[in-house]
């Protein structure tokens, strides 16, 4: 096996250049268009016997799976902290104290709608590309399901429907003009 070795200047020069890269990479994406925003949209359905409110987590990463936003996050708070990561794929990108402060109870079978507007966790915008929408629903003695779909934050609108199978029966992303 074949070892290479580095002098520290031809390791400065290679670390010196890829944070270049980066940096130019970065300076070069296109900012969120002004005034865009992404609206999404879903509906649950349930009921019968020892039916209980399902925790839902709506949320956007990045096309690395990294989590950028929290659109909104229904959780039992209190006792119910025990089930928070039945939300599996939330619980791992997110940490306990953002879950703590950003959770609402939850609620009943319903349609709801969130609105991203194109800012990360702490308030500075995103640029334009890639990101997955991801709403994760799961409930006590019922069904966990993920919808997890890539859209393109551009500058063209776009209307698009999914409608699903379980007891989260649709999804809407409608992005445009806020």
């Amino acid at each position: 096996m074949l070892k290479r070795y580095y002098s520290r200047r031809s390791f400065f020069r290679r670390a010196l250049g890829g944070l270049l890269a980066l940096s130019l990479g970065q300076a070069q994406a296109k900012p969120w268009p002004k005034d865009f925003a992404l609206k999404v949209t879903f509906a649950y359905e349930g009921g019968g016997f020892r039916y209980r409110a399902p925790y839902v987590a709506a949320y956007v990463e990045d096309e690395q799976g990294n989590l950028v936003k929290t659109l909104a996050l229904f959780l039992m708070p209190g006792k119910g902290e025990r089930w928070w990561d039945a939300l599996r794929r939330y619980f791992l990108l997110g940490n306990l104290a953002t879950m703590r402060a950003l959770s609402g109870p939850t609620r009943p079978p319903g349609r709801y709608t969130v609105a991203w507007d194109g800012t990360d966790e702490k308030g500075k915008p995103v640029p334009q590309g890639l990101y997955y929408i991801c709403v994760e629903y799961a409930r006590e003695h019922g069904p966990y399901e993920l919808f997890r779909e890539k859209v393109a934050c551009e500058d063209k609108p776009f209307q698009k429907v999914y409608t699903l199978k379980g007891e989260l029966k649709e999804v809407v992303l409608d992005y445009g003009k806020a």
